[in-house]
Parts: C-alpha cells; sequence; structure tokens
C-alpha cells in the first residue's frame, strides 16, 4: 500500500495521478504502516514505511535534520533517465547530500535526485513537486518541442521502478485492455464534403496550386513519386467534369474509409461541423474568414446514419462550443438529432481551447472530448496516451490526441517525407506498446484524395497498427474500456508474508475487453523488470504469490 502526503490544494490532482498510475493508495493516516510513503509537502519529518519519497523543489525539515541541500535550478529544465529526456516544467532543485545521485541535469553535472539507503529503509529524495508537473500536464500540456516525449507516463515509470528497486512488489491495473496491447482509436475530421462546394474561394484556387506547381515541386524535393503527380493532374483536368456531375466528386471518402478500416476489424469516429458558414467566435488571425464549413450537415443526414448504422462513430466538429455553453449545446443537438445517440463526443475545429473550456462542455453534456493535441506537431500534449478527467470536472473524458495528417505533412507545419513521418509514427507506436493507452489517429476527409493522397501511407499505419496486436476502438468505447479501469477500486490489499491478497470492486457490465490485474515483481539488480498479468472477468478476491 502507499500512502501518499500532499498539500491540501493538490488533492484533485493526487487522485487523479492514482487513476492513471492504478495501484493501492491512500492519504497518508499516521496510524498506519506502509510499503511507500509520497510526500510533497515541506512539514514531514519521518514515519514508518519501508521506502519514502520526498518531492519538492524548496529547503523542507527533512533535509535540515538529514544535511540535504537543495540549490533552486529555476523552471523548464530536462533530466536524463538511461539517455531517456524528462522535461520538468516547474522549479527544480540540484540535491546534494550523503547518499546515491540520480536524475542527472540534462547539460549539468549536478542530480536532481539522491537515494538515502540503510538496512532497513530506503529515503529518496527528488527536487521537483511530483503533483504539480501532472497538473500542468494535463491542463496547459507540453510545448511543441517536447511533443515526442510521454512525460506523464515517465513520471510513473520513474515511481514504479523506484519501488520495485525497494524489493517491494506492485499491484496494477495497466492502462491495457486484457488480449491486447494497446487501444487504437481513429478518427476523422470533417472539414469538407465536396470539392463541388467550392467555387472560385480560396479553398479551390489552393487545390489547383497544390495539385499542380505544389505537385510538381513536391516531385523535385523528393516529398512525391511520378505517380502522385499524375494523380494530382489528372484530377486537375477532370474538375469540370465533376462540377458537371458527370465524373464522381473525388473528395467525398466516407465509403473508402469504411472499406479500409473494415478490412483491418476497425470502426473509426467521424467528427461533423454543425453549422454552415459559421466562421466562429472569438476567432483571430488573417486565415480565420476560412474556418467556415461550406457544407450542410443536413444534407448528409443519410451519409451519417449510414456510417452510424455500420458500427461507425458520429461527433461534433465545433465551432463555438470551447468558449460557450449555449453553443455547445446547440451544436451538440444539432448532431445528436441526427445520429440517434444519446451519448456525443466532440473535437473542437482548429483544436480550440482555453482554461474554461473542459467545464463548458461538461456543462453542455459532451460524454468525451478529444482536442488536447498539435496543429502543428505530433505527440503527447499531455504527455501520456491515457484518457483522464480535466481539472474540475466530473462526467467528461479527455481523449488524448496525438497523430495528425495534417501535422505531419502540410508545409506551414512540420513539412515531413513520408520517410521521415513513418519514422515519427512508428516511435509513437513504439511508446504506447510500452507505456499502454489509446493512440489517437486523426485523418481528414479529403486526405486520401487528390491533392493531399495520404492513402497509401494510411493503409501502411493501418497495417502496422494490426500487425501490433491492438484494440480497435470508437471514441466513445476507447473512453467506456478507460471508465471500467476506473471504476474499479483496490478494496483490501493485505500482505502476508510473499502472498498478497487483493479485493478489488467493479460494476463492468459491457461487452469491451477487460481490465488484468498486473503484478511487478521486486527489481533484482540490473535484470530487466518482470510482472504477470491476470486477465480479469468478474473475481472480487485475489490470492497472488511474489
Amino acid at each position: 500500500m502507499i500512502g501518499v502526503l500532499a498539500k491540501q490544494n493538490e488533492q484533485e490532482i493526487v487522485a487523479e495521478f492514482f487513476e492513471l498510475f492504478k495501484t493501492p493508495w491512500e492519504y497518508y493516516d499516521k496510524t498506519h504502516a506502509y510499503d511507500v510513503l509520497i510526500v510533497a509537502t515541506d512539514d514531514f519529518h519521518e514515519a514508518n514505511a519501508r521506502l519514502i519519497v520526498l518531492y519538492g523543489a524548496g529547503q523542507n525539515a527533512f533535509d535540515k535534520a538529514e544535511g540535504i541541500k537543495a540549490k533552486p535550478c529555476g523552471p523548464n529544465n530536462l533530466l536524463l533517465i538511461e539517455k531517456i529526456t524528462l522535461p520538468v516544467y516547474g522549479c527544480i532543485s540540484e540535491i546534494t547530500g550523503q547518499g546515491q545521485p540520480f536524475l542527472q541535469i540534462k547539460n549539468s553535472i549536478a542530480s536532481a535526485g539522491l537515494e538515502i539507503a540503510n538496512s532497513d529503509k530506503t529515503v529518496i529524495r527528488i527536487g521537483y513537486d511530483l503533483f504539480q508537473e501532472i497538473a500542468h500536464l494535463l491542463g496547459r500540456g507540453q510545448p511543441p518541442e517536447n511533443a515526442m516525449i510521454p512525460a506523464l507516463d515517465l513520471h510513473i515509470s520513474i515511481l514504479r521502478s523506484l519501488i520495485l528497486n525497494a524489493g517491494i512488489p506492485v499491484v496494477e491495473i495497466p492502462p491495457v485492455p486484457a488480449g491486447y496491447n494497446f487501444i487504437v482509436c481513429l478518427t476523422h475530421d470533417i472539414d469538407f464534403i465536396r470539392i463541388r462546394d467550392h467555387k472560385f474561394d480560396h479553398t479551390l484556387w489552393g487545390f489547383l496550386y497544390r495539385a499542380t506547381v505544389g505537385s510538381l515541386l513536391d516531385v523535385m524535393k523528393s516529398k512525391r513519386n511520378l505517380k502522385e503527380l499524375y494523380q494530382n493532374w489528372k484530377a486537375v483536368f477532370i474538375l469540370p467534369l465533376v462540377y458537371l456531375g458527370l465524373c464522381r466528386d473525388f473528395w467525398f471518402k466516407f465509403d473508402r474509409y469504411m472499406e479500409l478500416e473494415e478490412k483491418v476489424d476497425a470502426r473509426s469516429t467521424f467528427f461533423f461541423i454543425p453549422f454552415k458558414n459559421r466562421i466562429g467566435e472569438n476567432i483571430t488571425g488573417k486565415d480565420s474568414v476560412f474556418r467556415a464549413a461550406k457544407y450542410d450537415v443536413m444534407d448528409i443526414q443519410n451519409t451519417l446514419k449510414k456510417l452510424v448504422s455500420k458500427g461507425f462513430e458520429v461527433g461534433v466538429h465545433g465551432i463555438d462550443a470551447w468558449h460557450s455553453v449555449d453553443a455547445a449545446c446547440e451544436e451538440k443537438a444539432r448532431i445528436a438529432n441526427i445520429s440517434g445517440k444519446k451519448n456525443v463526443g466532440i473535437r473542437m475545429h482548429w483544436l480550440c481551447f482555453d482554461k474554461d473550456t473542459f467545464q463548458k462542455l461538461e456543462e453542455a453534456g459532451f460524454y468525451y472530448d478529444t482536442t488536447f493535441g498539435y496543429n502543428d506537431a505530433v505527440g503527447y500534449r499531455a504527455g501520456t496516451s491515457q484518457v483522464f478527467k480535466p481539472k474540475c470536472t466530473k462526467n467528461i473524458d479527455e481523449l488524448p490526441l496525438h497523430i495528425q495528417d495534417v501535422a505531419l505533412f502540410n508545409p506551414k507545419y512540420m513539412s515531413l517525407t513520408k520517410i521521415k513521418a513513418w519514422q515519427l509514427c512508428q516511435d509513437l507506436i513504439e511508446k504506447t506498446s510500452r507505456n499502454g493507452g489509446v493512440l489517437t489517429i486523426l485523418w481528414h476527409d479529403r486526405s486520401l484524395s487528390p491533392e493531399r493522397l495520404y492513402e497509401d501511407f494510411y493503409i501502411k499505419l493501418l497495417a502496422e497498427l494490426k500487425n501490433k496486436k491492438v484494440w480497435f476502438a470508437t471514441a466513445t468505447d476507447a473512453c467506456n474500456w478507460f471508465r471500467n479501469r476506473r471504476a474499479a477500486k483496490f478494496e483490501n490489499v493485505k500482505r502476508d508474508g510473499n502472498i498478497i491478497h487483493i479485493k478489488i470492486n467493479n460494476d463492468k457490465n459491457d461487452n469491451l475487453p477487460s481490465i488484468k490485474l498486473r503484478i511487478y515483481q521486486p527489481n533484482i539488480g540490473k535484470q530487466p523488470i518482470k510482472y504477470t498479468d491476470l486477465p480479469w472477468q468478474s473475481e472480487t478476491h485475489f490470492s497472488i504469490k511474489v
């Protein structure tokens, strides 16, 4: 059992952290003995625990008693953990004293961690505030330059390793469905429907330039091949026939998405803009006039209903919901009335949000949001691939966004070759496989079409994920699985010699994959960490030998 001693105003984020690191814990009770005590407050002196982990940049009473020095280094530092970089966004201190240093500060010989071990107890002193870091990651998120670092998952991994290295087993419900390596959520933002909706406007002129001159320049830069150049020039050539209704509209790709995804047994989530010709309020910048959609979702009701009937999901691509409860309710109602679904999710158009967005979306009754990502990067804005509860909310989930096609390939953003983009996607797949959670992918509606032509890359990505033994889930199903995991509670954990007795309460009552129990064995020397997974259906009592 882990005891936690934290500041009063950090209790909400402490509770959320231990929903992500799903292991038995409780707030510190001085009458209890603990295997592990986590301290994130200044008024700590001593307690009965085998392992004590003290977080904080400031000098505290324990430091003074033990002769430990905490020298402030300021915010925004990087730590090195076995060649892995971890950003620390709050204040951090160099920690020195009698003990073994670790957590080296990058570009310095100094360390932010100190291990003090004796025969019956180990004390770990770490020079930053863990829960302030978690609050920052789940609130503001990481800057694009740190996007590829799963910082929150690394904080969990560090704490878990410290516990195991102290000879203490870890009982955990990992963010991984039984029978799978991780979850993948495929999503599509529907910004456009038909090229015929665009006549002599900014979108059409942009398409013509990118399909002709832009494609030729891309071939010269080795970013496209001659086949793609031919496809784009052919699309320009037949465009008059498309407007005359003599050729199919090559931007209308719903059936193609369903065909590709059904081949890998996947069902994706489509986010539709609820109103035509609405730019939205509180949007600034020279391109703001181009934010409005040229399609009316009421004209394609049959398409939405077809998607739902085949097991795909329909959500809101919000315009003003991010800053107005009234607008959020109006946008939600329009899509819900067409789809016939009570639980509706949202992703904001242009990924707009502010510090009050989550609360406004919750008040409007949205089931989840999946806006927390980057327009100009791929990776972990929240530092994690897990679904989480935003601050000051109870009923809405945040499904972080990780991979976006436009961010990868658009010249205004990362402007990557397909080789480099594939390397980044494989890196994110590997990290999600290691840490668990949901890899959320955004492939826009027209990205299979000229002039983008990202279909081959998408097919390759689907095949790679299928080979990784993932569960392809709609956004709602992914959130529901994490709600099942969140509902599981460790009611009683007792250790009897090398036997751990566990009682779990869970109200799972659906057909989603089961959660599982993971038992990490204490680490011995430099051996790889070992664990045992126990698939869980409905048992409430476990006895495990460690």
